[in-house]
């Protein structure tokens, strides 16, 4: 991936959100990271593989991000006290957690990648941390949800029925890309528009029938 625009949104995000841990970036984006993955596989699962890249694989263990990671994934929020004992309490609930690091090389220094097994079903998902808690998912089961750089406003959504495109497409005021994957069991779409994704537009977009899951890409 080149040339790939990571979107901050503006100086207020930077501050970031209440979170418990040292650094936005590091913990309280990274939950998000895993609140994320948890959102689109909609379990707990029995495996969790995370691999850090960048600076993430060098301050993982120091800057709380390996258990913000996991807590994420749990479903806990950025100022959950129970983040500092995430991993814990995860293998009390019998998941398998293994944390790697890789030297390639990525493009943005907070970068990392998810993989959440069971014995049915599996989600690859990479995303980085961009600041100020703010994230950005760029692939999910190694397809790249950046549809075209020069749009930007991504969607990724869920649906158990194909059918429900067109009420998707109704909501969007001017869809530029849509793309159709398969997830597991269900369909999943990549959605990129020139229109700003805002909380209006998302909450419509979970009230069509059949949709499961809906995620702006940056946010």
């Amino acid at each position: 991936m080149s040339d790939k625009k990571f979107k901050y949104k503006s100086a207020f995000d930077i501050i970031g959100p209440i979170m418990v841990g040292p650094s936005s970036s590091h913990t309280a984006g990274a939950v998000r990271i895993g609140n994320m993955a948890r959102e689109l596989y909609k379990h707990t699962p029995k495996k969790l593989v995370v691999t850090f890249f960048g600076s993430f694989a060098e301050t993982y263990k120091g800057h709380g991000t390996a258990v913000a990671i996991v807590a994420g994934v749990l479903g806990f929020e950025t100022h959950d006290e129970r983040i500092p004992d995430a991993i814990e309490i995860a293998e009390k609930q019998g998941v398998s957690i293994e944390f790697l690091v890789s030297a390639k090389e990525t493009e943005h220094a907070n970068t990392v990648n998810l993989e959440l097994i069971d014995e049915q079903e599996k989600l690859n998902l990479t995303a980085i941390s961009i600041g100020g808690g703010s994230i950005q998912l760029i692939e999910l089961n190694h397809h790249s949800t950046l549809l075209n750089q020069d749009q930007g406003n991504g969607l990724v959504f869920t649906a158990d029925l194909k059918s429900a495109l067109p009420s998707v497409e109704n909501a969007l005021e001017s869809p530029a890309f849509i793309e159709v994957q398969k997830l597991n069991q269900e369909t999943v779409f990549f959605v990129e528009t020139v229109s700003d994704i805002s909380q209006k537009l998302v909450a419509k977009i979970r009230e069509i029938p059949g949709i499961t899951a809906v995620l702006p890409t940056t946010g």
